[in-house]
C-alpha cells in the first residue's frame, strides 16, 4: 500500500517536525520497514551533547505509523560487549586487575596448555579464541531457540580445561570471539565475587539511572517488544547464560542514550581508557576495549560503535567522541535482515548527526 504508507508517513513527519536534515534518511527507513512484515518496529535516539531526540516507527496492517517507543525494551545482543569493556576499564583504574594480566591469573582452574592471553586480548578479540566453544551446540541441553541459556559454568570449565583451542598467538591477529567476551565477563564475576549481571547493575545501570535495563526479562518493568525471526515469526528471547558478557542485556533507547553520553565524555576515565587502548585491524578499523572504531571515508569521521543481534533483534550503538554525539537504533528485526537493510541507515544518521550536531528535541 505505497500511497497509504506515504500519506501517513508524510502527515506524521510534518506533525512531529522531524529535523529537516534527516528527512531523506527517515523516509528511506520507513520505505525499508514497509517491505518487512507487520509488527516490525524501530526505536531511535539521536544524542548530541546532553540533548536527546527520540523517534519510533512500526509497520501495522501494512502501513508505517510513527510511535513513541523510546521506553520499549529490546534485546541488544553484542552491544553488551561495550558494557563488559567498560567494567574492565573501571577495574583497571581501581587496580583490581591489570590490563595485561594473564586471564589464568584470575581463574580458579588451569586453562588447557596455559595459553598466554590477557584481559586486554579478551576485550579486543585478539586472544586467538574461536567465536564459540567447540562443544557449545553439541551439549545434550542445547536449545536452538535460546542457544546461550543452558551452557553452564560446569560445561564452560570442562571446555577450558580439557578442549580449549587457540587459533592464533595472543595479540597476533583480530578474531571476533563471543567466547572471549564471555570469558572476560566470567573473570569479572570472579574478581568481584558476584554474578556478572549484578556487577553491571551496580556499576552501570544504577549509577546512570538505566532503570529499564536488565539481563533478566522477568525484571523488565516496561513494554518488552517481541523479536521477529528470519521466518517472520515471533521468536524466543535469548538469555546470555554464563557467557552473558558477550550478549545478554535488554534495554531501551532512553537508557542507552544515558550510556552513550557517558561513553563519549572525555572526562570519564573508564570510557577514555576503553577508547584509547587499541588494536589495528586494517587501515580503517581498530578494536579497543569492548568497542570497535571505524574511520569513515570520505567524511573523515571516527565512529566508535557496536552492532548486536539475537534471534529476532538487531541493534546499533554508534558514537562520535570528538563531536559528542551518538545514534542508537533498536529493532525487533532478525540480525541478517537488520545488517543488510537497517544498519546502513543508522550509519547515515550517524554521519548526518556528526557533521551537523543539530537536534531539535522533537521526540515523537
Amino acid at each position: 500500500m505505497p500511497d497509504k504508507f506515504y500519506f501517513i508517513f508524510n502527515f506524521m513527519f510534518i506533525k512531529n517536525q522531524f529535523c529537516e536534515m534527516y528527512t531523506r534518511i527517515f523516509k528511506k527507513l520507513g520505505d525499508t520497514l514497509n517491505r518487512m512484515p507487520d509488527k516490525i518496529q524501530v526505536s531511535i535516539a539521536l544524542v548530541s551533547k546532553k540533548q536527546v531526540e527520540y523517534h519510533g516507527m512500526i509497520r501495522q496492517d501494512g502501513i508505517i505509523e510513527i510511535i513513541n517507543n523510546h521506553l520499549a525494551a529490546f534485546e541488544i545482543g553484542s552491544v553488551t560487549k561495550a558494557f563488559t569493556g567498560h567494567i574492565l576499564a573501571q577495574l583497571i583504574i581501581e587496580k583490581k586487575v591489570g590490563l595485561n594480566d594473564l586471564a589464568q591469573k584470575h581463574l580458579p582452574f588451569p586453562l588447557l596448555n596455559s595459553p598466554a592471553f590477557t584481559l586486554k586480548h579478551l576485550a579486543q578479540h585478539t586472544a586467538g579464541l574461536p567465536r564459540m566453544p567447540a562443544d557449545f551446540d553439541t551439549q545434550s541441553n542445547f536449545d536452538k531457540a535460546n542457544p546461550f541459556k543452558n551452557y553452564t559454568e560446569e560445561q564452560l570449565i570442562t571446555y577450558l580445561t580439557q578442549n580449549l583451542r587457540v587459533d592464533s598467538q595472543p595479540g597476533e591477529t583480530h578474531n571476533y570471539s563471543n567466547l572471549g567476551a564471555g570469558l572476560l565477563s566470567y573473570i569479572i564475576s570472579k574478581v568481584e565475587e558476584k554474578p556478572f549481571a549484578a556487577v553491571v547493575a551496580e556499576r552501570i545501570f544504577r549509577p546512570l539511572k538505566m532503570y529499564q535495563s536488565s539481563f533478566d526479562i522477568s525484571e523488565v518493568k516496561t513494554e518488552m517488544v517481541r523479536g521477529i525471526d528470519e521466518q517472520n515469526d515471533f521468536c524466543a528471547y535469548w538469555d546470555g547464560g554464563i557467557l552473558n558478557g558477550c550478549l545478554g542485556i535488554i534495554s531501551t533507547a532512553e537508557d542507552l542514550s544515558k550510556f552513550a553520553i557517558m561513553a563519549y565524555d572525555c572526562n570519564d576515565a573508564a570510557a577514555t581508557l576503553q577508547a584509547t587502548e587499541t588494536f589495528p585491524i586494517n587501515d580503517l578499523q581498530i578494536s579497543n576495549l569492548g568497542w570497535y572504531e571505524l574511520h569513515i571515508q570520505p567524511e573523515g569521521l571516527r565512529m566508535q560503535g557496536l552492532n548486536g543481534g539475537t534471534g529476532g533483534y538487531g541493534a546499533s550503538l554508534l558514537i562520535n567522541r570528538k563531536n559528542e554525539c551518538a545514534v542508537i537504533l533498536l529493532s525487533n528485526i532478525a540480525p541478517g535482515r537488520y545488517m543488510e537493510s537497517i544498519y546502513p541507515l543508522a550509519k547515515e544518521l550517524f554521519i548526518e548527526l556528526s557533521n551537523d550536531g543539530v537536534i531539535q528535541n522533537t521526540a515523537v
